[in-house]
């Protein structure tokens, strides 16, 4: 009877055993998701974090490190370390200033490219992807016939007359943050021209018979419930601001290498292995604080 009755819909019983059913679904369909994020996130990340604090090279060893051999140390010795603080404190910077001009760009243009129509929207769609569709080195070499000293910027502007030297235009943050720019910009405008097309267009026409002028109509029925993706937007900007590589690397100088910069010097070229994994975790721990810091104030104001 305490069977049948914990089966009968509506029952306590029935209800758990529904959301126990749910859960296991849900959790199959996820599980392929977490199965790549273990074996090509999780894995290589707890390698890295273990050599991070492994001890020096042994000699006539057949690996890089001993790992029998840990120096804890290596790590609080690394972040006091004036170089790392400085470069650190550049790509936190840089990824700062990156995901603002981006989403400063992103969230108008995404507006307008929502708002075209026929053709001409075909174009503007084609121009946003077209950039991720070209080799990134045909990129940067377009990039550099740009602001290069020579570049058609310079020239134009020397051209008419508004300056009489070429303007440093390259090696320079500007450089740096047009790169980063021009990469990253694509991915952010993607998501919000995604998240403006969901919008119903009847709420629109409604707020305009109610009285509301178009831009505020369009604010409230477009914008407005589009700011979870905005968020989704902006963070993914940050992830590839705060990973900078190629724009410092080959459009900037020494005084704007990042961490990924500093980490591929040390591992690639120096092959000093155990520097390089304490950069690379620093960075991401650094990072993570970064992100997480806006949702815990936010948490906290909602509490």
């Amino acid at each position: 009877m305490q069977a049948a009755a914990e089966l009968t819909p509506g029952a306590p019983g029935a209800a758990a055993a529904a959301r126990r059913a749910v859960a296991g679904r849900g959790l199959l369909l996820v599980a392929p998701a977490l199965l790549f994020v273990v074996v090509l996130f999780l894995v290589p990340f707890l390698a890295v974090a273990r050599i991070s604090v492994a001890g020096p090279a042994v000699p006539g060893s057949r690996t890089f490190f001993d790992l029998s051999v840990l120096a804890p140390g290596n790590l609080p010795a690394l972040a006091a370390d004036p170089l790392f603080r400085s470069v650190l404190g550049v790509t936190l910077r840089l990824g700062l200033v990156t995901t603002v001009v981006c989403m400063a760009v992103a969230v108008p243009f995404a507006a307008y490219v929502h708002r075209a129509r026929g053709w001409w929207k075909a174009v503007l769609v084609a121009a946003i992807i077209l950039p991720k569709l070209v080799n990134l080195l045909v990129l940067l070499y377009g990039v550099l016939l740009i602001l290069g000293n020579r570049g058609f910027l310079n020239q134009g502007l020397q051209g008419l007359g508004l300056v009489d030297r070429p303007l440093p235009l390259f090696g320079n943050l500007f450089a740096v943050v047009f790169t980063e720019v021009l990469v990253v910009l694509p991915y952010p405008l993607l998501v919000l021209l995604a998240a403006f097309s969901a919008a119903d267009a009847r709420q629109f026409d409604a707020a305009r018979s109610l009285g509301a002028g178009p831009v505020r109509a369009y604010l409230e029925t477009v914008i407005r419930p589009a700011w979870p993706a905005a968020g989704g937007a902006a963070l993914i900007t940050a992830v590839w601001g705060f990973g900078a590589f190629v724009g410092p690397l080959v459009l900037g100088n020494p005084p704007y290498y990042t961490v990924a910069v500093e980490v591929y010097t040390r591992a690639l070229e120096r092959l000093e292995w155990v520097d390089a994994a304490g950069w690379a975790l620093l960075g991401v721990l650094a990072f993570g604080a970064v992100v997480a810091l806006p949702a815990l104030v936010v948490r906290r104001r909602r509490s």
